[in-house]
């Protein structure tokens, strides 16, 4: 797989389902389901116990059918590891231009976290495919629509705190795609094995997805 590939991978779901957390060796039980509801993207947090060894098994098992990305990548170091098990896309928190170029030399698509109009152009100079802004429950689907007034090439990620009710605002602001961790897989699914409602919740950010405009 390509970046083209991945970041069209991406694109075609438009959610990024976040696993951070003990998972209890359970994690391809979980993106079996996430899959099946129609997601194309996830990303394992490298502060998520093993979470290495958890990025190779699914990069393995589903490296064909979804993204598998990495997660709160801090140092340069962290990006050669990421690559090294098969991640294809780097998320983190922050905005680190050497962060972002080791991600690019190493073919992988790039999402650094910004906060600001500032932060978000200096990640896009630097050569970010996409931007994670976060933590988007700060923020709000209306900055969204501010932000892509002006930078309209920008493509933007709200991340933290996304329901599926704001998911279709996030989107209808100009959202590229959106990152859903607890909302989605939180401690009441894994802790409990109940996939059921892990179905249910990922049908609903899909609903969500599919019922709103295509991204310009």
């Amino acid at each position: 797989m390509n970046t083209s590939s991945t970041f069209e991978q991406i694109a075609a779901g438009r959610l990024i389902a976040i696993l951070r957390g003990d998972f209890g060796g359970r994690e391809s039980e979980l993106v079996t389901v996430l899959h099946a509801a129609g997601l194309t993207a996830v990303e394992v947090t490298l502060n998520s116990p093993n979470a290495l060894t958890t990025i190779q098994r699914l990069a393995a098992q589903f490296g064909a059918r979804m993204a598998i990305g990495a997660g709160t990548v801090l140092t340069v170091a962290e990006v050669a590891q990421a690559v090294d098990v098969g991640a294809r896309f780097i998320v983190s928190p922050n905005r680190n231009a050497a962060v972002i170029a080791a991600t690019k030399q190493r073919g992988l698509v790039s999402l650094p976290g910004c906060f600001t109009p500032s932060e978000i152009v200096e990640a896009l100079d630097a050569g970010a495919d996409a931007i994670k802004i976060f933590p988007a429950n700060t923020l709000g689907p209306t900055y969204v629509k501010a932000v892509r007034a002006p930078l309209t090439q920008a493509r933007l990620v709200p991340t933290g705190g996304v329901t599926p009710e704001q998911a279709r605002e996030y989107l209808a602001a100009g959202a590229w795609a959106l990152g859903i961790g607890s909302e989605l897989v939180g401690k009441d699914v894994w802790q409990a094995g109940n996939f059921e409602l892990l179905q249910r919740r990922a049908a609903e950010f899909v609903s969500a997805v599919k019922e709103s405009a295509p991204y310009q």
